[in-house]
């Protein structure tokens, strides 16, 4: 069993390092790029294989700069995390996220794949689970943007700081570990 984690989450500790010390074998994993500690760190192009089943690792840096989504092997859904949510994206105001960056790795990597492709974000503020490529490319009212007024928009959003930013970042850094070390 393997945690496969999106990007180093901000608002939230992530449950690999309690899942690493209840189950025996079972092994964080995260982007090299993130910065974070994990027992596996996977980089853009690589596979992770799980019975007769892969997922494809593809950088989608822009919310973070670790930033990955996992397409299944047969390009039928994809786990975009928070880089791509449902007619949205991630926010690029902290964490050394980049709009522009953003922008183009949701339109290389993720609005590349079939229109069919089931999206699976990490979350979503309306209770929606899954959408579609081809309904992001037509229907994300940030994404179907030039790339200028997506920048324009993202830099203008003005949203509160993460209340767990605090916390959940330098946690999330070591794994999932609330305390350091001694």
């Amino acid at each position: 069993m393997a945690p496969l984690n999106t990007h180093c989450h901000a608002d939230h500790i992530t449950g690999s390092g309690l899942l690493r010390s209840l189950l025996p074998g079972c092994q964080s994993v995260i982007s090299r790029r993130s910065g974070a500690q994990a027992d596996l760190h996977i980089e853009d192009g690589q596979s992770i294989h799980f019975g007769r089943f892969a997922l494809e690792i593809r950088a989608s840096p822009g919310h973070t700069p670790g930033c990955v989504t996992f397409v299944l092997n047969d390009h039928s859904m994809a786990f975009t995390g928070d880089a791509l949510l449902i007619r949205g994206c991630g926010r690029t105001d902290f964490q050394q996220g980049c709009a522009k960056t953003l922008y183009r790795s949701v339109h290389e990597k993720i609005f590349t794949l079939p229109g069919d492709c089931l999206i699976y974000p990490a979350h979503d503020y309306h209770g929606l689970t899954v959408s579609t490529v081809e309904e992001e490319r037509t229907l994300n009212p940030r994404l179907t943007l030039s790339c200028e007024e997506f920048v324009k928009v993202m830099d203008n959003l003005n949203l509160p700081k993460p209340q767990q930013i605090d916390v959940a970042v330098p946690a999330n850094m070591r794994c999932g570990v609330q305390t350091p070390p001694s």
